[in-house]
This record gives structure tokens, sequence and C-alpha cells, in this order.
């Protein structure tokens, strides 16, 4: 269940499992235990080249909305530390990169983007 899985802290990793889950990346996702015996096992979700890294098989497809949920939701939670720490210049990092995410996410259900779509050239209002 992706509900019980923890997600890696560093932003490198955070941003390529958005990227996975928004279809920005055709990368494979990973997962390792933490070690941890009986009904508190835990697991995190990581790159490949992590140690004891399993392969997670299947599509991404059905749980990528909660992946990409989960990710800017960290990003979020790394501000809130940041600001209680008395640092807003990280947390405004971390808010914009967690806006970052919402956006591409938001792409990627919508489809391409007028933009990309037009080499960023005007449109007229519709889409080419």
């Amino acid at each position: 269940m992706l509900q019980e899985v923890l997600l890696s802290c560093t932003w490198p990793e955070l941003e390529r499992l958005a990227g996975i889950a928004t279809g920005a990346s055709r990368a494979r996702v990973y997962v390792r235990d933490l070690g941890g015996a009986g009904p508190e096992r835990r697991l995190v979700l990581c790159l490949r080249g992590a140690d004891r890294a399993v392969r997670v098989e299947g599509p991404v497809g059905p749980v990528a909305e909660v992946l990409v949920a989960r990710c800017r939701a960290a990003a979020l939670d790394v501000a809130a530390v940041h600001r209680e720490a008395g640092r807003p210049q990280e947390a405004r990092l971390w808010r914009a990169r967690a806006r970052r995410i919402l956006k591409d996410g938001r792409a990627a259900r919508r489809g391409r983007s007028v933009r990309a779509a037009s080499a960023g050239l005007p449109t007229l209002g519709r889409r080419p």
C-alpha cells in the first residue's frame, strides 16, 4: 500500500519520483526495506542504485496521483521545518519546489500544455 511506504527526504529523489508519477520520466521506481520486523516494517521509495533496492513491478499509473500528492506534501513539510527553524530562504525554496510539483501534476492530467505544444508561439487561445 503506497500510504504505508515512506518517501526519501532529499530533493533530487523527490523530484525524480514526482517526475516518474507525472510521466515526465520513464525511470523505474524501487523500494528498500528499513529493516523493521513485523507489522511496523517500513519501506522507502527510492531510485535505482540505492542500497538493497528492489524494483517495483507493474504500472505506476494507478498510484500516480497519490505519489505526486505525497511528494508535494513532503516538500511542504520540509518548508515548514525550515520556516519554524528561522530559515525563510530555504522555506521559500521548498515551497517553490512543491508548487512546481503541483503544476507538473496538473499539466500531466491535462495533457501537453499550450506553450509546449506551440513551442512558445502565440496560438490565439487555441491548441495547435
